[in-house]
């Protein structure tokens, strides 16, 4: 994902910071400092929003490596293994007792989907769904589900997250401009 920024904010910013020393690289990080964090809160916001995850697995993913007056590019980095579809939505979590029902699940918001021939296995400690490769024992195989960075970059999610983010940073390259200049506290 790349943020574009208007080059007419840029430029009054360096107008503005022009007399003294430093003083634009050091707006340009900052703002764009504060961007990467409020752009992490949109990723967990919007991919929570779109999908059965839990906000802390989502930001436990996220790094981010922040700008300086040297090199005034952020980086925001998910990385993460794919998951048990048991870690999104599943249901029923634990087996009835007496009776068999066909397992559902689902990674998206879009409505619960059957899982065919899936079962339950307590593995770890925890309950997880399975369907049978081969016959013998061992002839069975977990459902996995997409990892978290691959649901973070969603089409719709990057779009919205992409606008706020430009948004953001002009705010906030304005106010670190003012700021600098000793107009604001």
């Amino acid at each position: 994902m790349n943020i574009t920024v208007s080059a007419a904010g840029l430029e009054r910013a360096n107008n503005a910071l022009r007399h003294i020393k430093g003083a634009f690289p050091k707006a340009v990080s900052l703002a764009t400092n504060r961007t990467l964090e409020g752009l992490r809160t949109d990723a967990v916001s919007e991919t929570k929003s779109r999908y059965f995850v839990k906000a802390g697995d989502v930001r436990k993913t996220l790094t981010l490596k922040k700008a300086n007056a040297a090199n005034m590019a952020g980086v925001m980095l998910s990385r993460g293994a794919r998951r048990n579809l048991a870690e999104y939505k599943l249901t029923p979590a634990t087996p009835r007792a007496g009776r068999r029902t066909a397992l559902k699940g689902a990674v998206k918001r879009d409505g619960l989907k059957s899982l065919g021939n899936a079962f339950l296995v307590r593995r770890g400690g925890k309950y997880r769904p399975y369907v049978r490769t081969s016959s013998g024992r061992w002839g069975i195989e977990s459902l996995i589900s997409p990892a978290i960075p691959q649901i973070i970059k969603n089409e719709e999610s990057v779009k919205v997250m992409e606008q706020k983010a430009a948004e953001r940073f002009e705010k906030r390259l304005s106010h670190e401009t003012l700021r600098l200049l000793g107009a604001l506290p």
